[in-house]
């Protein structure tokens, strides 16, 4: 069965902040020129847990917007430690984003959305470097043009399938 983590407007105003927020928080959301952000993640459970869903891009302003990102892989994941002192994260990727080299622009007129995939990531690949099972807390973010937006997308329970 698939439990949905749904996060529904969150960042209402926009989470462009630092590349990495404290685990207990950080500088209120800013707004990212009219733009919402939103992040659906969905975790299928062990054997192994994957990890994947959406994030939605809707413009509230009266002009049309446009994201530029470096690459074609514009969604990615970040995972934090949940009972750790650290504050930065202690994985990124997927590590298949890091081969797209093509640009990606989005154009978004006023009123409409647009949905953007996370990409599918399982436990064994997060837990890969030596991360113990166990639970963490993830976010989904995107970088258009040297910013970073950051969407908080919940706590899950990782464990491998080995």
């Amino acid at each position: 069965m698939i439990r949905r983590l749904a996060i529904a407007a969150l960042c209402a105003l926009g989470c462009a902040r630092a590349p990495a927020p404290p685990a207990g928080g950080g500088p209120p959301a800013a707004r990212l020129r009219g733009l919402d952000f939103s992040a659906e993640l969905e975790v299928t459970p062990p054997s192994p847990t994957k990890l994947d869903g959406s994030v939605r891009v809707t413009n509230r302003s009266a002009t049309p917007e446009t994201l530029v990102f470096a690459d074609g892989c514009p969604v990615r994941l970040r995972v934090y430690e949940v009972r750790g002192t650290r504050n930065a994260p202690v994985w990124e990727g997927p590590a298949a984003c890091a081969g797209v080299a093509e640009p990606l622009t989005l154009a978004i007129s006023p009123g409409e959305s647009v949905t953007l995939p996370i990409p599918p990531t399982t436990a064994d690949e997060i837990l890969d470097g030596g991360l113990p099972p166990e639970a963490y807390r993830v976010t989904v973010w995107l970088a258009p043009e040297d910013r970073v937006i950051e969407i908080e997308a919940g706590q899950v329970e990782l464990t491998t399938s080995r």
